[in-house]
């Protein structure tokens, strides 16, 4: 009996829009008495029907329409709007403060910099390993090596634990931080392919745009995040560094670095690492750029990628201080 006809089903606005909603009765007998919007049992908008989005979190909104008729039913209705992200992100590049040896046979899929050490996890089955390494010379100090059915992905680190997750296995390991003993395994429902530490809750990507938040000891779901910029969701979310309150994400076979509200999903900057390594001076294998890693000491970032020959420490610069 009613029809939504605005706003378009699909329709993409910005946050801090007000979408309004008109809904009308195909029948001259039959009268609508109440209209209510809601998101995930939330109400958003009732009888005035325009929804004001200036609190909402970015991503696509499934909206239930109910519709009260004068004749006791209820007719409800999908109808799916999409906001973008209303920030700018602020552009930075880097300088290059120090360059170190890193081994080219490391396929780079996490990096953690704690109180001096450096921390590495590696993929490929049958050559994934979680191995301390020396920050100057590139030698590692200890390695473990992961089962051959399993390929490593990205490491986050709590307390004396660090947490490993592997690709397509869906399944992920705890070691001792000093031993390297492992203690136990886990699983999740998604691949694995980044994760970081905030406080005591692990972060972890799985390659969309999604972004979750992980409860370390059951490894249960605390939240998620839809990652978006004002054009739209940015996928291939991989390798994952918490900084200061901010989410760092490298985006696969990309140079580029985005730094993310943790709460809300929206995109505060972007790092453009283009020219950080010349591929045309390496004749050896190489593929992207996939380590991240930052001394909160030293106000350090260090940088490196899958076979990368070289671990480059540098200095972020906003682009507009150039």
């Amino acid at each position: 009996m009613s029809k939504i006809t605005e706003p378009r089903n699909g329709i993409r606005k910005t946050i801090g829009d007000s979408i309004e909603f008109k809904i009308t009765s195909n029948s001259s007998e039959i009268t609508i008495d109440s209209i209510q919007i809601s998101n995930n049992g939330q109400i958003l908008a009732h009888d005035q029907l325009i929804w004001n989005t200036s609190s909402e979190s970015p991503g696509k909104k499934d909206l239930t329409v109910s519709v009260f008729l004068n004749n006791g039913t209820i007719e409800k209705k999908r109808h799916s709007v999409t906001l973008l992200s209303d920030i700018e992100p602020t552009r930075y590049t880097y300088r290059v403060t120090n360059t170190y040896p890193h081994d080219p046979d490391a396929f780079t899929q996490g990096l953690i910099m704690n109180n001096g050490q450096l921390f590495e996890s590696t993929g490929e089955k049958g050559q994934s390993t979680l191995r301390k390494v020396e920050l100057t010379s590139g030698k590692v100090l200890q390695s473990v090596d992961i089962a051959s059915q399993y390929f490593g992905e990205g490491i986050g680190l709590v307390g004396d634990k660090i947490y490993m997750l592997s690709w397509k296995e869906r399944t992920g390991f705890v070691f001792d931080k000093n031993s390297f003993e492992q203690i136990r395994q886990f699983s999740y429902p998604t691949e694995g392919w980044g994760m970081t530490t905030k406080d005591d809750t692990l972060i972890m990507s799985d390659g969309t745009y999604i972004i979750r938040f992980m409860e370390p000891e059951t490894f249960s779901e605390v939240k998620q995040i839809k990652v978006y910029d004002q054009n739209g969701p940015i996928d291939y979310l991989n390798e994952l560094e918490y900084v200061n309150g901010d989410l760092f994400a490298v985006r696969w076979q990309t140079e580029l670095v985005y730094i993310i509200d943790p709460d809300t999903g929206k995109v505060k900057g972007i790092l453009d690492l283009e020219g950080i390594f010349d591929y045309s001076l390496y004749e050896k294998r190489i593929d992207v750029l996939n380590g991240i890693a930052y001394n909160k000491e030293t106000d350090k970032y260090y940088i490196t990628g899958k076979w990368w020959p070289k671990l480059f420490e540098i200095q972020l610069i906003a682009a507009n201080n150039l």
